[in-house]
């Protein structure tokens, strides 16, 4: 809060009471800005209690176990109105399944984002990933890839999340998608 002796590391019930009565009460700053305040009791405990309880829980159950870098390969299926759609082979049905989609995960081509990827619709035999476009990006037809990472916390309700999609390398696991570019831009 602006005024005060005390400040608020996390949201404990002081704070949530100003935030429905006046929210623009509420600053948030540094923690070097703080001064000479003292940290309040209650969020102090809840955040030990937090930390405690999320260790113990990592150590009843740990995390899954795969590889740092996972990548699935993709083929285009459809082009239409500035959308992408890529198809996952049916057997990566599974590994989409347990896979979240974070706000701005990228479709990157040669290091530039050409889009974003919107969602992952595993339910279908083929997976499908859906991918909207960036208006002045010119289409490429070929093969593509989505690699895979650990999730944020917000979205730790999967194992898995999207890092990024990209054509995938000329390498000979993508000779039978010869990347070809098409001038379909807008």
């Amino acid at each position: 809060m602006k005024n005060g002796k005390e400040y608020h590391p996390a949201w404990c019930r002081i704070v949530a009471d100003r935030w429905s009565s006046a929210p623009r009460g509420l600053l948030v700053t540094l923690l070097a800005d703080v001064g000479t305040r003292t940290k309040c009791r209650e969020c102090d405990r809840s955040l030990r209690s937090g930390t405690e309880s999320k260790t113990r829980e990592h150590e009843r159950h740990p995390g899954p176990t795969r590889q740092p870098d996972t990548v699935v390969p993709l083929r285009v299926v459809g082009f239409s109105h500035g959308v992408l759609f890529l198809a996952a082979g049916p057997k990566y049905q599974e590994l989409l399944k347990q896979t979240a989609v974070e706000p701005a995960t990228p479709l990157l081509v040669d290091g530039r984002r050409h889009g974003m990827l919107l969602r992952v619709d595993a339910s279908r035999q083929e997976p499908l990933l859906v991918i909207q476009m960036d208006p002045r990006a010119k289409f490429r037809n070929g093969a593509y890839q989505v690699r895979l990472r650990l999730p944020l916390q917000r979205s730790a309700t999967k194992p898995y999340a999207v890092d990024s999609v990209e054509p995938a390398a000329r390498a000979r696991h993508a000779a039978p998608h010869p990347p070809v570019v098409d001038d379909l831009g807008s």
